[in-house]
């Protein structure tokens, strides 16, 4: 990937968490760019542009070379990495789109709420203020209509319906405040995804490389005749390149922790359970529904007494 992938990788993230993450999501969202997208970008490319060239074995079969370089490595190093920057990353980028959308939901229904309403006292007229037969426009329960009468006073004009405009506000309110709290548990849902991911690509680059590249690889794979000696280019910066990353995973899952404790586990247990209760409610109000529906009907029975036997 060039500078400029990353880069446009770089400002999603950063739009990730400018107004809802924590501190602590500030921090991993720091070590994140710098030191996985910056260092994989810009010394990863230069460390492994050459390992399949400068990955030679002592034969001259054909094939060989190619064999003992896939069991060596089966996936390079730098492509693993890029992977799991992408794949990490990915929880974040769809945090991005889902509160994207609940506030562009939420621009859509305050308008649709409020936009009928006049403020008290106040007039729309289509003209000049010199214009004596400029059209003027008044609220009748909350519907917006034309005054066929100019000349009365702009006082007559007005019809004040100050209950609909509180129950405006009311529900767009009750309205903000339901997305935030989806959007508050949609982020508490990616950061537990996060982790869970770092924790496999730790475990996965631990069974694939362990802590250490050797310098030399014995290999006796298919087409090699023999057991041949294979050498592996720069295996002590490779090492060190290994170590590192290492680090960097697993400093990513402690931060993932920190921020799950900074959040609440009963905030968490919450939201991971948020879907399944919702499911069950509604398949509760589904088996009510299909229990009235198969009961026989009453005629000689009472609305109150069919209300005591609920």
């Amino acid at each position: 990937m060039t500078m400029g992938e990353w880069t446009i990788l770089e400002r999603l993230l950063e739009a990730a968490v400018q107004q809802h993450s924590t501190m602590i999501g500030r921090i991993l969202l720091t070590v994140v760019v710098i030191f996985r997208i910056l260092i994989v970008g810009i010394v990863g490319e230069k460390v492994y542009e050459d390992e399949q060239i400068m990955f030679i074995c002592n034969t001259m079969q054909p094939g060989c070379n190619q064999a003992c370089y896939d069991k060596a490595f089966p996936i390079s190093h730098i492509r693993f990495w890029v992977f799991q920057i992408i794949l990490v990353c990915t929880p974040s980028l769809c945090f991005i789109t889902y509160s994207v959308h609940q506030s562009a939901k939420q621009r859509d229904r305050n308008y649709s709420i409020l936009h009928p309403y006049i403020e008290p006292g106040q007039a729309t007229h289509h003209g000049r203020g010199g214009d004596h037969h400029a059209r003027k426009l008044r609220n009748i329960n909350g519907i917006l209509v034309q005054n066929p009468d100019s000349g009365k006073e702009e006082q007559d004009l007005e019809v004040k319906e100050i209950p609909n405009v509180a129950r405006g506000l009311t529900q767009a309110k009750s309205a903000k405040v339901r997305r935030q709290e989806g959007i508050s548990r949609f982020y508490v849902i990616q950061v537990v995804f996060r982790n869970v991911l770092e924790i496999g690509f730790l475990a996965g680059q631990y069974f694939l490389y362990g802590f250490n590249v050797p310098g030399m690889f014995e290999c006796d794979r298919y087409p090699c005749v023999k057991e041949v000696e294979c050498y592996v280019s720069r295996p002590t910066e490779k090492t060190v390149f290994l170590v590192f990353m290492f680090a960097v995973s697993g400093i990513c899952v402690l931060l993932n922790l920190a921020e799950l404790n900074h959040l609440g586990w009963r905030k968490i247990k919450t939201a991971v359970r948020g879907v399944q209760a919702r499911r069950k409610s509604i398949c509760e109000v589904r088996k009510k529904d299909v229990s009235h529906l198969s009961q026989a009907p009453n005629l000689g029975r009472t609305q109150s007494s069919e209300s005591a036997y609920v």
